[in-house]
């Protein structure tokens, strides 16, 4: 079998007891078209948490996926000086990896390197250099950075650190064979940074693992907090971060005239104290604590419309698209969606399942709101089912990995 290596510092899997995600569904996937995986991460992810306890360096967990976890430091705030300690000590803990026996992590024919971080490209080049000459470098793009941080960030670009991230970017872009990317239009961004369109790009999207049991798990099992279906419930679940703004619904909702309407918010993070304080003047928002992923459906099914933002109005760097996370979690749940965002390129568009709304428009966000109110149970479900079959034939794990075995092929041959 090839053998792939996957590099992030945020991978999280049941194997290392964290929800299971992105790389490790694929290494699964990719095992049945003939390439061997092995996922490569850090002990501490903030997003999503994850504290995998490890004695000395390093630990290699060998369960369904090869995963090594490296030591590295545990931090508070994801805009802090932890976390960019963090990616320091993730890159000189690579190092250790052509020093590790080939009968624990076989030598790889292809490195794939997600960011973020985008530090790591400087282990991956060194390691072709040096240890893996053929190798084939892939590099999956998940965040458009130092431009989010540029923007979400309010950073300079003349900012030092700005600029060596960009010299990073540059950098992955140069070396890889192939970029990935789960942003639709990350290949307009590309061409601006390289100023030429020689680079091979695909578009893969974020993905959903269907769930492998039909039986339904009660909310109340995890969550105090009652729903009364009888009124109009709109969700939200998901992390709680300044990217993903809430407070022009929490807004809406809360000063809506129809007081049966009511905000559910699931979900931690950063924001969650201001979210929190944001709402709790109105009875009618309802802020809950993070709960276990098996159970986010059972919170969405009892939901009528689901919500999700991504940036302000003023906000550009979403223009390329978004593939957010939890928009497969609301296909799945078969629920209309309303998302805040600056960009036509994003799933909700592509599968006709709900409307997109600029961001902190208040008069646009509360048409849209009552439309899905106004247009009964049935109408709902017509834009729910269309999330559904846009999910099943183009987003399922099972297609990715196939898309992904593509690449490789390619790389390969």
């Amino acid at each position: 079998m090839k053998q792939v290596w996957i590099i992030n510092q945020y991978i999280t899997s049941p194997d290392i007891e964290g929800d299971g995600y992105r790389h490790y569904y694929v290494a699964k996937e990719l095992a049945e078209k003939g390439y061997d995986t092995t996922l490569i991460t850090s002990s501490f992810s903030h997003a999503p948490y994850r504290h995998t306890k490890i004695k000395g360096l390093y630990k290699l967990v060998n369960k369904d996926v090869r995963t090594l976890v490296l030591k590295g430091n545990k931090y508070g705030k994801s805009q802090g000086l932890g976390r960019i300690i963090s990616w320091i000590v993730f890159v000189i803990q690579l190092m250790c990896l052509p020093l590790i026996s080939r009968n624990k992590i076989p030598r790889p024919d292809i490195i794939v390197l997600s960011s973020l971080p985008l530090l790591p490209i400087l282990n991956v080049i060194l390691f072709k250099a040096l240890f893996y000459r053929k190798v084939k470098i892939v590099f999956e793009i998940r965040d458009l950075w130092p431009l989010s941080a540029i923007e979400l960030g309010n950073y300079s670009k003349r900012n030092a650190f700005i600029g060596f991230l960009s010299y990073l970017e540059k950098k992955a872009y140069q070396n890889a064979d192939f970029i990935i990317s789960v942003i639709p239009r990350a290949d307009i961004h590309i061409k601006e940074v390289l100023t030429h369109e020689k680079f091979k790009f695909r578009w893969i999207t974020n993905g959903f693992k269907i769930p492998s049991s039909s039986r339904k798990l009660e909310l109340s099992d995890v969550c105090d907090t009652s729903i009364n279906t009888n009124d109009f419930n709109i969700g939200y679940a998901g992390t709680l971060v300044v990217a993903n703004p809430l407070d022009t619904i929490i807004q809406v909702v809360g000063n809506h005239e129809n007081k049966q309407i009511n905000l559910f918010i699931l979900g931690g993070g950063p924001e969650k104290e201001r979210i929190v304080k944001l709402g709790k003047d109105y009875p009618n928002i309802h802020v809950l604590d993070r709960i276990p992923k098996k159970y986010v459906q059972s919170f969405l099914s009892q939901m009528d419309l689901l919500f999700m933002g991504k940036g302000t109005k003023n906000t550009t760097i979403y223009k390329f698209g978004t593939s957010q996370l939890k928009t497969f979690d609301y296909f799945f749940a078969k629920k209309p969606i309303i998302q805040a965002l600056n960009s036509s390129e994003n799933p909700v568009t592509y599968s006709n399942s709900g409307y997109v709304v600029e961001p902190e428009n208040d008069v646009e966000l509360k048409e849209k709101i009552d439309y899905f109110i106004g247009m009964g149970k049935d109408g709902r479900n017509s834009y729910g089912n269309r999330g559904y079959e846009y999910l099943i034939a183009n987003c399922t794990y099972k297609i990715i990995g196939e898309r992904f075995a593509e690449v490789f092929d390619e790389l390969m041959t």
